[in-house]
């Protein structure tokens, strides 16, 4: 590869890493936004600390894992979404919280929240179009989540539930 084709190359690059940064910069500011404005559910009342206490290999345990080795507590109300990272694996990542909202809207959630992050996914993430649409169409694969109590199967075991999700 020529001298000219790799500075090319490291230049879209940068501006690839400068353009998700931006992405996600903004997303942290409109996001807590669009979660004022949509239903919250009832708060869990419970912290990391809370969730690290479960019993291992229970779904509890390992939403505690994830908030921990995020560096996250749960935001009240708003817990479920914590543990769709961990039940259908998606990373705390700028692209994979894009990709969890098409996931929900997949399986039939339709928030305005995941309205939003799929209209500016499809401007601002052009290149993860095929990952995008392969989550919504892991959500429509996936059994109907919106009937899950998801505070009681805290204390089932993560494989367990994880396996019972997939049609």
């Amino acid at each position: 590869m020529n001298t000219q084709m790799k500075k090319h190359l490291k230049l879209t690059s940068l501006l690839w890493q400068v353009h998700e940064k931006i992405s996600s910069w903004s997303a942290h500011l409109i996001g807590p936004l669009v979660f004022n404005i949509g239903i919250k559910e009832e708060s869990w009342k419970m912290s990391t600390a809370d969730f690290l206490s479960f019993a291992n290999g229970t779904v509890g345990k390992a939403l505690g894992e994830f908030l921990n080795k995020n560096r996250l507590e749960p935001i009240a109300g708003a817990e479920s979404h914590d543990l769709y990272h961990i039940l259908f694996e998606y990373s705390s990542s700028f692209t994979d919280e894009v990709a969890l909202q098409f996931f929900l809207r997949g399986n039939g959630k339709n928030s305005i929240a995941s309205f939003g992050t799929s209209i500016g996914a499809w401007i601002i993430l052009p290149g993860k179009w095929s990952y995008l649409k392969a989550s919504y169409t892991r959500g429509k694969k996936c059994r109907d989540i919106s009937k899950l109590d998801l505070k009681a199967i805290l204390f089932e075991n993560y494989n367990e539930v994880k396996a019972s999700l997939v049609q």
